[in-house]
């Protein structure tokens, strides 16, 4: 290549690299979340022992780099780049299109839905490049029975190596026989029945599960999915050797006045597609709770709290927003400040994926339901397809260590001594492994420790109500616990039980100080009643800001509007929330 299509290359690489790091940054952070690679023999031998395990281990290794900031971008924008080179090898013949550089792009564009769903395997885009790579040496040998003899072979290897894109090759290879004319070129298509006899063998001797596996881009994807968003990338790569071998072929008869008409074409056709793509497979939806995930967990409370939420996934969302509040001490006083939507806001039903698995091990583990956290932890780590979560692995070995099953919690750390991002922290754990002092002096282990078994007896129970009560009686520097108990009774508007809470360890070192929104709430413990109020730690503050609240309640309760009247100056009050949220 030329300087000047070094630099555009450069310049397309970096283009890409901007758009996925301004765009998918977080998606990158998640997708590394839900695999693991292990630097053992048996990891290797059982990756690559597969149909496209080569491919497969390769993309385990590239993802556990997405941990590192950029490093999802750059390495995803690298792969893209490099799709469209060898596409841009595989086209030229031996007088250069240069005005069709832009059309070399349009894989790498057909691939965008691919690579930031994280349902997808980055070994879909290594498999279709160890594609692109073997279609180019093919062409590079120019004796029509040599090239065949050899694609045998290539074919072979490259179903081993990269799985069902082998069929999508053989396809192509006859197809570039039969454009260019060469005689007998339907012998090409003994190619595409080897790579069908490979595909039926495969399933034949249980190599792939199922024929969607066996030939379809199916296979770089869940198992429990469709890969359905991959089969324009398959359908991109012969569109584009029939649409330039037109070009060339016009430009033969026209004496090479195509160039801005080809240009033209091809940027309206680039812009039209990734416009289309974007905005259907662009996943709007779930990047803000991905990027909040992420906040959760880096620690990052205050980024986390400053996102604006839009409606999906709402109740996940508040999970996250009651989780970092509670983190900072702040859950008591700032919960209604956020729309809360009953106990769901404070804890959702797990929808058996892992990502809800991953969020739910976090916050029972903040409560404080060890056994809580670690079931979630675990469901995730054995529901996942790409080989565990070294996220999840962490939280399974922080249980076992509060829990004291050593050896359980030695097994895990061994696991992660052999990754390369997550081995330090391995190793720094293994200091509390058969070592219960090493363990009660943590704060954050020993805390917990604490909490499971003290004066109230020991706090596991189905009942999570009863459980976090028994965790603040066993250990009250534990505030989460009694805090997150307040929350829940309020939120589901059970003020019943929220007094007897109050009345039994108000004011007592499980429960020293009333949170504004529990001094809100003691005005209807005992209505009309302001020395209850006192006595159960109402300030005279939020006295005052009752009795505003009650006054303009009266005054405007016969308006139709009375809810969104009323938002303005108290819609951050538990008394809008129990009055007048529904």
């Amino acid at each position: 290549m030329k300087n000047k299509e070094i630099i555009f290359w450069l310049l397309i690489f970096c283009l890409f690299v901007l758009f996925l790091q301004f765009n998918y940054s977080y998606q990158f952070y998640y997708m590394e979340h839900l695999q693991l690679l292990l630097f053992n023999r048996l990891a290797a031998v059982d990756a690559v022992g597969q149909i496209g395990g080569v491919s497969l281990y390769l993309s385990r290794f590239l993802v556990q780099f997405f941990i590192l900031p950029w490093g999802g971008a750059v390495i995803v924008s690298l792969l893209l780049s490099s799709v469209s080179i060898v596409m841009r090898f595989t086209l030229w013949r031996s007088k250069p299109l240069h005005e069709i550089y832009l059309f070399c792009l349009l894989p790498a564009v057909a691939l965008f839905p691919v690579v930031i769903d994280p349902v997808y395997y980055l070994q879909g885009i290594v498999a279709y490049l160890f594609g692109l790579l073997t279609f180019w040496v093919y062409g590079k040998i120019s004796d029509y029975r040599t090239r065949l003899f050899t694609a045998v072979f290539l074919l072979l290897l490259l179903y081993y190596i990269a799985g069902p894109v082998s069929g999508l090759l053989g396809g192509c290879i006859a197809l570039r026989e039969y454009l260019n004319k060469q005689p007998r070129s339907y012998i090409s298509l003994l190619l595409v029945a080897e790579v069908l006899l490979l595909g039926l063998l495969s399933l034949t001797f249980s190599l792939t599960g199922e024929f969607r596996f066996a030939f379809l881009p199916d296979a770089y994807a869940d198992p429990l999915i469709h890969g359905n968003k991959a089969y324009l990338s398959w359908i991109v790569w012969p569109f584009c050797m029939i649409v330039v071998h037109y070009i060339y072929s016009r430009r033969k008869i026209q004496g090479g006045k195509l160039t801005w008409s080809v240009v033209l074409t091809q940027l309206v056709l680039l812009a039209v597609i990734a416009f289309f793509l974007i905005s259907k497979y662009g996943l709007k939806e779930s990047l803000q709770e991905r990027r909040m995930s992420y906040y959760a967990y880096a620690g990052q409370w205050d980024k986390l709290l400053d996102v604006k939420l839009d409606q999906h996934s709402m109740n996940t969302k508040m999970n996250l927003v009651n989780y970092a509040l509670a983190k900072q001490q702040k859950l008591g006083d700032e919960m209604f400040n956020y729309d809360q939507r009953g106990v769901k806001s404070l804890i959702a039903q797990w929808d058996n994926s892992i990502n809800a698995a991953m969020q739910l091990s976090d916050i029972y583990f903040c409560i404080g339901d060890i056994a809580s956290s670690q079931k979630y932890a675990f469901e995730g780590y054995v529901s996942s397809v790409n080989c565990g979560s070294g996220r999840l692995l962490k939280r399974l070995v922080e249980t076992n260590l509060i829990f004291g099953t050593y050896p359980v919690a030695e097994k895990y750390i061994s696991l992660l001594e052999q990754t390369i991002f997550y081995k330090t922290w391995a190793k720094e754990h293994r200091r509390f492994l058969y070592n219960d002092l090493a363990v009660a002096k943590d704060p954050l282990l020993g805390g917990k420790r604490k909490g499971l078994n003290g004066p109230a007896g020991i706090a596991v129970s189905a009942n999570l109500i009863e459980e976090l009560e028994l965790l603040a009686l066993n250990n009250p520097d534990n505030q989460t616990a009694i805090q997150y108990l307040a929350a829940f009774y309020l939120s589901n508007k059970d003020l019943a039980h929220f007094k007897g809470l109050v009345e039994r360890y108000y004011p007592t070192k499980i429960w020293p100080q009333l949170s504004e929104s529990h001094q809100e709430a003691i005005v209807f413990l005992s209505p009309n009643d302001r020395k209850y109020w006192i006595q159960h730690g109402m300030s005279g503050e939020t006295e005052h800001r009752y009795n505003l609240f009650e006054h303009d309640f009266t005054a405007n309760s016969d308006r139709s509007d009375l809810p969104e009247q009323m938002a303005s100056n108290y819609g951050n009050t538990y008394w809008y929330y129990l009055l007048l949220k529904k």
